[in-house]
C-alpha cells in the first residue's frame, strides 16, 4: 500500500510539472490574452476551420470593400457588347504565359535578406536592426508602425529600431520591415478611383496584424509568414487595378466602371498574387497558401487576416457595425475566445 502510495504522489507530482511546462509554453500572446484567462485556453486551430466556410466569408466581406473602393458617380450604362470587349483586353493583358513587368509590383531589395535572415536561427536581433538603420526611409516607416496602435504597447514614444526591437521584440520587428518594404506599393498613382491604394493598404495592415495574432494562437513558428502571405496577398488587386485602369483609358469613350472593376478583382486578383509571389521565388509555402491549399496551415491565417481585416477597416469606416461584424464572424464559423483575443490584440489602442 505504502507503495502504491508513493507512486501515485509521483505520478501526481509528474502531472503537475507537465501541465506548468505546458502552460509556460503557450503560444497565446500576453497582450491580448483576456486578464485572469488561463494561457492554456483552447486556440482556434488550422484543423478546427472549415477553409470553405472561411473563404465565402472572406470574399463577402471583399466585395464590400471593393464596392466601396470603387464608388463612383451614377453613369449611363455602357453596350454589353463593349463591355465584354473591355473585360476580354482585360483578362488577354494578364491571363498570358508573359505578364508585362510594368503590371507586376518589383520585388523590393531587401525582401530576400529579410527571408533569408528569418530562416537562418542563428541571426541575431543586431543584425535585423543594422538591415533596417541602412535604409532612413525604411527606418522611418518601421518606428511609424511600431508607434502605432496596431503595435505599440506603451505610452513612451519609440524612437529607435534597438528601442523597437526591445518593447515588440524581433519576431514583430520582422513583420513591421516586411509591411514598411511592401508600403510604397500601394500609393496611389492613377487619377481614377485613387482611393483604391490607400484603402487597400489600411486594409492590409489590419489583415497581416490579424493574420499575426492568428498564427500566435494556432502556430507560433508562423508568426511572420502569416504576415508576409497577408502582404503578398493584396498585390493582386493592385495588378488587376492597374491594367484595368490602362484599358479603359485606351478607350476614352467607355468611363471606368467600378463594377467591372471589382468583378475582375474577385476573378483574377488571386492568380496575380501567386503569379507574384513565384517570381519573387518566396517559399513553396507562401505560394501554396496563396493557392488555397487545405494541407498548408498558413492558409487558414491568411483567409482569417484577411477577414478580420476587412471587417475591422469597413468598421472604422462605418460601413458596417459591431452587429453587422459579429454576424459575418459567425457566418465564418470562427465565433469563439481566440478570435474574440485576435480581435482585441487587433483593435487595441496605445
Amino acid at each position: 500500500m505504502l507503495a502504491i502510495g508513493v507512486l501515485a504522489a509521483s505520478l501526481l507530482a509528474l502531472g503537475v510539472w507537465i501541465h506548468r511546462r505546458r502552460s509556460r509554453a503557450s503560444p497565446v500572446s500576453p497582450r491580448f490574452a483576456p486578464e485572469g484567462a488561463p494561457h492554456h485556453a483552447p486556440v482556434l486551430s488550422a484543423a478546427a476551420v472549415d477553409l470553405t466556410v472561411l473563404q465565402r466569408a472572406n470574399r463577402r466581406a471583399a466585395q464590400r470593400l471593393w464596392k466601396l473602393a470603387f464608388t463612383a458617380p451614377p453613369q449611363s450604362p455602357s453596350p454589353a457588347a463593349l463591355t465584354v470587349r473591355i473585360r476580354d483586353d482585360i483578362e488577354a493583358m494578364l491571363l498570358v504565359d508573359t505578364v508585362d513587368p510594368d503590371y507586376f509590383p518589383r520585388r523590393p531589395a531587401l525582401l530576400p535578406q529579410l527571408l533569408q535572415a528569418v530562416d537562418d536561427p542563428t541571426v541575431r536581433s543586431e543584425k535585423i536592426a543594422r538591415m533596417i538603420a541602412h535604409d532612413p526611409v525604411l527606418t522611418a516607416d518601421v518606428l511609424h508602425l511600431a508607434n502605432s496602435s496596431l503595435y505599440r504597447l506603451s505610452p513612451i514614444p519609440i524612437e529607435t529600431i534597438q528601442r523597437a526591437i526591445v518593447v515588440c521584440g524581433v519576431d514583430a520587428l520582422r513583420g513591421m520591415m516586411a509591411a514598411a518594404l511592401m508600403r510604397p506599393v500601394f500609393r496611389a498613382t492613377r487619377k481614377n478611383f485613387p482611393r483604391l491604394p490607400r484603402m487597400l493598404w489600411e486594409r492590409t495592415e489590419f489583415a497581416a496584424r490579424a493574420a499575426e495574432l492568428y498564427a500566435m494562437e494556432a502556430d507560433p513558428a508562423d508568426r511572420f509568414e502569416a504576415q508576409l502571405v497577408a502582404l503578398l496577398s493584396a498585390l493582386g488587386p493592385l495588378v488587376v487595378y492597374g491594367a484595368a485602369l490602362d484599358v479603359f483609358n485606351r478607350n476614352p469613350h467607355f468611363p471606368p466602371q467600378g463594377s467591372l472593376c471589382t468583378e475582375l478583382i474577385a476573378t483574377l486578383a488571386p492568380q496575380m498574387s501567386q503569379r507574384i509571389a513565384r517570381e519573387w521565388r518566396t517559399s513553396p509555402r507562401l505560394v501554396a497558401a496563396l493557392e488555397g491549399s487545405a494541407a498548408e496551415s498558413l492558409t487558414a491565417a491568411l483567409q482569417m487576416g484577411e477577414l478580420l481585416g476587412t471587417l475591422c477597416f469597413l468598421e472604422s469606416q462605418t460601413v458596417i457595425s459591431r452587429k453587422d461584424r459579429l454576424e459575418a464572424i459567425d457566418d465564418a464559423g470562427i465565433a469563439g475566445e481566440s478570435t474574440s483575443r485576435i480581435w482585441a490584440g487587433l483593435t487595441a489602442t496605445a
